[in-house]
């Protein structure tokens, strides 16, 4: 049986070497020695960087959906409260998880074959844990927008951007960006919240354990 440390010490380092040296950049033999590991050793777990490439993003996605949901389903059904809770979610996922969330919205286009099928019905279904909120909130007349694909499209877009230029080290806080971010989300939805609103909104909970490195050792 293969040792999930063992898959996982592999993800991180094929996670780091895309990140710093890009798919193409990159070959397999980057990915076992930032690893640590003989040629034969890796190829034990993944044939190519291709399929190192899939599992780190199938893994990162799944992640994603699973725990997205688990923090949606801590609070009541107001589509407002969902949607903030999602996005705080969404956004501090992109900031513990800066190296792989540059992978994914960089080198995910660089898969192949059924790997690219299956990682796009991964990438609907992410896209749609908040869509079916925003959906939502448009046919209980709380959000005032014509077309929830669209605004669902502009939040991500929003979040998303973290990877590029989110650093732990400079001058924003996670916690100032959460507050702004969720505020945008808003706006964007036609709701411009009051202070005590919005307070309100950061104080609903949000489990960290989502936010965790999603490939340590013993998950």
């Amino acid at each position: 049986m293969r040792s999930t440390n063992g898959r996982n010490n592999i993800l991180r380092s094929a996670r780091d070497t895309f990140a710093d040296k890009g798919f193409d950049g990159a070959s397999i033999r980057d990915i076992a020695q930032t690893a640590g590991l003989s040629l034969s050793a890796l190829y034990y777990y993944f044939p190519s960087k291709q399929e190192a490439l899939y599992e780190l993003v199938h893994t990162a996605y799944s992640w994603y959906i699973e725990h997205s949901r688990a923090v949606i389903a801590e609070v009541d059904d107001d589509p407002v409260d969902q949607l903030t809770v999602a996005v705080r979610y969404l956004a501090r996922y992109r900031m513990e998880n800066v190296s792989v969330s540059t992978v994914l919205l960089r080198d995910t286009e660089r898969l192949t074959g059924d790997n690219a099928v299956r990682v796009k019905d991964l990438q609907r279904e992410a896209r749609e844990v908040m869509g079916a909120i925003v959906q939502t909130g448009i046919d209980a007349g709380r959000f005032r927008v014509d077309s929830a694909a669209l605004a669902t499209r502009a939040i991500h877009s929003i979040c998303n951007s973290l990877s590029l230029w989110y650093r732990p080290t400079g001058d924003l806080t996670p916690d100032d960006i959460e507050r702004d971010f969720t505020q945008y989300t808003l706006r964007i939805l036609g709701i411009d919240p009051s202070e005590e609103e919005l307070d309100r909104l950061l104080a609903l909970p949000v489990n960290q354990a989502g936010m965790l490195d999603f490939i340590a050792d013993g998950r």
